[in-house]
């Protein structure tokens, strides 16, 4: 192997498997070094093209940036971003193009940095934040996108520093 090609496969990562179209669908795009996404494609009831199935998207250095999923058009299934150096930076599941579920977001380190859970496309339910150390600096709930409750901010040591107490907001006008 020449010099460049193994930089080349370095850069990109550990040998992944192709993607794997459903039925109906075709692949699109092209992987690094040609092209820098790949997904699979279908037609809607007119005909016209959508994503349907698994994609993957890549850094310019051909490392794997974001493999997610689609139904009718719209992200559906899990969602995981890596960082540059390989380790995951955010995933969670997206359900008819909306994040749905628990949430988690990692530093570099892969340390988690945050927990948070979303209900059809807003932030609904806890919420956790750390420090790179893996200490707790903050916590609380959110809903509909807006703190809720009794929320508690904490110094490095775990000692509780401060809290505050938001009105639950009403689901009805």
């Amino acid at each position: 192997m020449t010099g460049a090609l193994v930089l080349a496969l370095a850069l990109a990562g550990a040998p992944r498997a192709p993607l794997a179209c459903p039925p109906g669908t075709e692949r699109r795009g092209a992987e690094p070094f040609d092209g820098y996404q790949v997904w699979c494609e279908g037609k809607d009831g007119a005909g016209l093209p959508r994503r349907e199935g698994p994609a993957r998207r890549f850094y310019d250095d051909g490392a794997l940036w974001v493999e997610e999923s689609f139904k009718a058009g719209e992200r559906d299934g899990p969602f995981v971003e890596y960082h540059r150096n390989g380790r995951v930076a955010r995933e969670g599941r997206y359900v008819g193009g909306q994040q749905d579920g628990l949430w988690v977001l990692h530093y570099e380190s892969g340390a988690t940095e945050e927990e948070a859970e979303f209900r059809q496309g807003a932030a609904h339910g806890r919420f956790a934040g750390f420090r790179p150390d893996g200490t707790k600096r903050s916590e609380g709930r959110r809903c509909g996108g807006a703190p809720c409750g009794r929320w508690r901010s904490y110094d490095p040591a775990g000692h509780l520093e401060g809290e505050v107490v938001y009105e639950t907001p009403s689901q009805t006008p």
